[in-house]
């Protein structure tokens, strides 16, 4: 842990602070360590990891959480999940080990403050921000701050008309099988965590319902014995409109598995990349052995029973929300980030349009490696940060063209819903952000203070993550 001793409090104006020490946090501390970028990495708890530490408040995995995305498509570049060793997808005890290596390898755990919370982020009159961090006296000014919390803190609870009698829990609060054992338990939702925690609640011997307000796409781990990831980026090296490649993966998807009414469930009636899809293997199978039964949308509450729009009803013990989060960030002016209607303000939801000090890394959702999305993202503030001192021309450039971008473009259509708020399509994503870190030119092997040129990178498989 790091320990600030001595140093003023107030005045930090030749740092950038990094808000943050999960997934995100840790790729943006290491683009700016490797160009010698100063900052702080401002942590809440006391350990790195963020959602994926079980044992902090934050984190929002429980006990048989794992990867959804295979380790070849899912680790970080420069870092990747070489180890004979891992499964394919490791459960989050090997992820927060992952990640340990990640902040040892690159030297970052000396730049990060643990037990800082934030109250308030807000900027100031001459372009610096004012950083108050809970039990300090004085805010602190930074020269920028990189927002890189995330945005799955803050659980959505839905309300019903009625009252329940049982325990009504959101999945943020489940952290074991043993919390569902041996009862009748309804799960709201049908994300990643929903299929977990239906899984969980069947193998306890749990009757078990699950509801639904629309079809969902249920994409297995594996295709003809490969990660589906794999299979997804090596059909991404074919230049084809996206809606042809989306048209493509449906096709598959229906032949290897069929459609979801199939099964006796909801087929959607949207393309698989107009909403997050869910991977699982087990709902599907669950459903056709009649060992989960699937319901519609909740209409009220009555007692013990929970009575659904179709007229249906059921006696039920523990309802767990698996709704998903508000995409909020608490501590600063929500008008910075959103616009009305819930748009994100943010420039390819990283460069604020207005205030060039303040930046997001992992505010998105994105159906493929969250790790690599902001790892492009940090490479891209990084290089935006050398480029205003060393080439503020290409800097200012760059700024302009991002912003003629979104006036220009509308948003791709996604399902309307809070959850797709953020959402991107991972490998379009992906060439966008490498497009536009490649427009920096010989900035990208510059230091901030120097001007020097970055070092050679060492070849990450000399470092097996642990």
């Amino acid at each position: 842990m790091r320990q600030v001793q001595g140093m003023p409090h107030q005045d930090r104006s030749n740092r950038y602070c990094i808000i943050g020490a999960g997934a995100s946090g840790l790729a943006a501390a290491k683009n700016f360590v490797e160009r010698g970028i100063p900052f702080d990495c401002l942590e809440r708890e006391q350990d790195i990891g963020g959602l994926w530490n079980i044992a902090t408040p934050s984190g929002v995995v429980y006990e048989t959480t794992h990867l959804v995305s295979s380790i070849s498509s899912t680790g970080f570049d420069d870092l990747p999940m070489l180890d004979e060793d891992y499964p394919e997808y490791p459960v989050h005890t090997r992820v927060l080990g992952y990640f340990r290596d990640f902040a040892r390898t690159f030297g970052l755990l000396e730049h990060i403050e643990f037990g800082k919370t934030i109250a308030r982020v807000s900027p100031r009159a001459d372009g610096s921000w004012a950083v108050a961090v809970v039990g300090e006296a004085e805010p602190r000014v930074y020269r920028g701050a990189v927002i890189a919390s995330g945005h799955h803190d803050t659980p959505r609870m839905p309300v019903f008309p009625g009252t329940f009698a049982g325990e009504i829990i959101h999945s943020r609060a489940y952290k074991s099988p043993r919390q569902l054992r041996d009862r009748r338990v309804l799960v709201v939702g049908c994300g990643n965590s929903a299929a977990d925690i239906v899984s969980d609640a069947v193998h306890g011997g749990s009757e078990v319902f699950l509801s639904i307000r629309r079809g969902y796409w249920f994409i297995p781990k594996f295709i003809l014995g490969f990660p589906t990831g794999d299979i997804l980026s090596n059909a991404e090296i074919v230049p084809l409109p996206r809606r042809v490649k989306s048209w493509l993966f449906q096709a598959v998807l229906w032949l290897v598995q069929g459609p979801p009414s199939r099964y006796r469930m909801p087929d959607p009636d949207y393309r698989i990349d107009q909403a997050h899809p869910t991977m699982t293997d087990e709902i599907p199978r669950l459903v056709a052995h009649g060992d989960l039964t699937v319901k519609g949308e909740i209409d009220r509450y009555d007692g013990n029973r929970v009575l659904f729009k179709d007229g249906s009803a059921e006696t039920v013990d523990t309802i767990v929300l698996a709704t998903g989060y508000q995409p909020v960030i608490p501590y600063i002016d929500e008008r910075l980030i959103y616009a009305e209607g819930g748009r994100p303000r943010l420039l390819i939801n990283v460069v604020h349009p207005e205030h060039e000090g303040l930046f997001a890394v992992g505010l998105t959702q994105a159906n493929g490696s969250m790790w690599r999305t902001a790892d492009y993202q940090s490479q891209l503030v990084a290089n935006l940060i050398v480029a205003d001192k060393h080439a503020p021309a290409k800097a200012r450039a760059l700024r302009q063209m991002l912003a003629d971008r979104a006036a220009r473009e509308s948003r791709r259509a996604y399902v309307a819903s809070d959850r797709h708020r953020l959402e991107v399509n991972y490998y379009d994503y992906r060439r966008l952000m490498k497009r536009l870190n490649r427009r920096f030119g010989a900035v990208r092997r510059l230091r901030l203070e120097d001007g020097a040129a970055v070092a050679a990178r060492s070849d990450p498989r000399k470092h097996p993550a642990a």
